[in-house]
């Protein structure tokens, strides 16, 4: 029992390794949640830092903050929930960093590299399904969104055994708690909760155009 929890937990610490703040410190002299998305995370990066150190941060978030825990957790853990909730601390981990004060990206990657490691059917249709709708809508928050909230569905469609469909599960409760809650930023003046939460949950984003949310910039920028 304290290996397993000591698994969890390490998938937690290493999900939080605030690898896009890092860079936009050492690179930009920037914090990077006060720009664009405000997401500590590789798409942020990609659009305020240079495309190439994007995806550099793309490889470190899926690879090592997602397949490593989760990878780890299956080798030596007691049990495949224990490779789940490993893995769920790892986007946790990223979600709200213990070193951020508890702010972060949105897992998205992160969950990737989860997936790769636990349950690549279901990342495979996944991809398929977020590429085509953002070939015919170029909408990439939405059709990510309905691809991860998919998930659990193709697991039981593809007969995968109970621990992955409760992960995929549980990374959809996750994607769409970051939405909601984001970094902690209030809602929009003026917008209607209701709606504002509604925008947010379905196209990640506060701003009605997503060129004014990815572009933002602090006051005295």
């Amino acid at each position: 029992m304290l290996t397993d929890a000591a698994l969890v937990l390490l998938g937690y610490l290493i999900g939080s390794i605030p690898m896009a703040y890092a860079v936009g410190r050492v690179s930009r002299k920037i914090d990077i949640r006060r720009f664009g998305s405000g997401n500590a995370g590789a798409s942020n990066v990609w659009v305020q830092v240079g495309k190439g150190i994007g995806l550099a941060v793309f490889a470190f978030d899926m690879l090592v903050k997602g397949s490593i825990p989760a990878y780890v957790a299956w080798e030596f853990g007691t049990d495949p929930w224990v490779a789940v909730a490993a893995g769920l601390a790892a986007v946790a981990g990223h979600n709200w960093s213990v070193y951020l004060g508890l702010t972060g990206g949105r897992g998205i990657t992160v969950t990737i590299g989860v997936l790769l490691v636990l349950a690549w059917p279901e990342l495979l249709a996944a991809v398929l399904i977020a590429s085509v709708g953002w070939l015919v809508t170029r909408s990439s928050a939405l059709w990510v969104g309905l691809a991860l909230l998919l998930t659990p569905a193709w697991s039981v469609a593809l007969g995968s055994p109970p621990h992955v469909t409760g992960l995929c599960t549980g990374l959809v409760l996750l994607a769409a708690a970051k939405r909601m809650l984001s970094n902690g930023e209030q809602l929009p003046e003026g917008e209607p909760w209701h709606r504002a939460l509604f925008h947010r949950l379905l196209f990640d984003r506060d701003a009605g155009s997503r060129e004014d949310w990815v572009f933002r910039r602090p006051p005295e920028v």
